[in-house]
């Protein structure tokens, strides 16, 4: 049994240090919403398996040593000999913004397989199903995919968690109202934002928002925010402040603090601690720039003192 599998995209990644001109200083790396919460829940002491596609390419390469090398399975990871991977290259906009600017046309990820979906969910009987809204997005064979997914994990009674992470850049709202609300309908944990959940069900108070889901048969609603998150569940509402820390790179929070709230659901830890691992782990990823590189490992929150001298010895 395996406690994670994650289904969706991962792709290349290029930071520039500045804008784009010859010349200019790049870090490569990989990053996407499900593999970032697959390596999140992997270094914090879980099983994970990641689904998702790949070109046969440098970056498609490099996604795969990279997440093996963080534990996470990815047996049932395929690979395109005719689409290429996925890219996406930041840089600063200014005002301490970083733009980016995403290259994913026809990409491998666009293309998940519903056969590695189904087969994945059926042999590692993962104790939680974690999507995102973001594949449904790319293509119909992706959403399709999906709602597979979603489906064969609801016919074999496993939770599933469901980070709504609309994309402007890839749909508008009212597109994407009818598929992110389908999908968070048939959900066990829904994560969003204030203005997402407005997406899903046009109610603007997140607490009228949360209540339109829970009464569909969601069993939590997390509201994600910088300052705070709260949590709406049949049995009544738990928030928790966010940790105060400098903001290296602010992308990339929003999976940290649902890897960490997943890492205490499957641990057992009441609503108020599952927030605040949530909370740190988020903590722990914007403080170093890249989507994954600062998420904490196990023995980091564990051993974290708030009231500390910031000196590890």
């Amino acid at each position: 049994m395996t406690d994670i599998v994650a289904i969706g995209e991962s792709m290349g990644s290029v930071r520039l240090s500045s804008a784009v001109v010859p010349g200019v200083h790049a870090e490569v790396s990989f990053g996407g919403a499900e593999s970032n919460v697959a390596i999140g829940v992997s270094r914090l002491g879980h099983s994970a398996a990641w689904i998702g596609s790949l070109g046969k390419d440098a970056f498609g390469d490099a996604i795969v040593r990279g997440l093996r090398a963080e534990g996470v399975d990815i047996k049932h990871v395929s690979r395109s000999d005719h689409r290429p991977t996925g890219l996406l290259v930041t840089h600063p906009g200014g005002l301490g913004r970083r733009v980016v600017d995403y290259h994913r046309v026809s990409s491998a990820g666009s293309h998940i397989h519903r056969s590695s979906v189904e087969t994945a969910i059926a042999e590692d009987e993962p104790r939680i199903v974690h999507i995102s809204g973001i594949t449904s997005a790319l293509s119909e064979e992706a959403a399709a995919a999906i709602d597979d997914g979603v489906d064969c994990a609801r016919k074999a009674g496993l939770p599933i968690s469901f980070d709504i992470n609309y994309r402007s850049s890839l749909w508008d709202p009212q597109r994407a109202k009818a598929t992110l609300r389908s999908l968070a309908d048939r959900a066990t944990i829904v994560f969003g934002g204030r203005d997402e959940l407005t997406i899903l069900t046009d109610a603007s108070d997140p607490a009228d928002a949360a209540r339109v889901l829970l009464d569909s048969g969601v069993r939590e609603v997390v509201v994600k925010g910088s300052k705070q998150a709260r949590v709406y569940a049949t049995s009544g509402v738990t928030e928790r402040a966010s940790y105060h820390v400098q903001v290296v790179d602010p992308i990339g929070a929003g999976d940290a603090f649902v890897s960490g709230y997943l890492s205490g659901t499957l641990d057992g830890l009441d609503t108020f601690e599952r927030l605040g691992r949530a909370h740190l782990t988020a903590a722990f990823a914007i403080s170093q720039m890249g989507d994954w590189e600062g998420l904490p490992f196990r023995y980091q929150i564990d051993s974290y003192d708030e009231f500390g001298d910031n000196v590890e010895r």
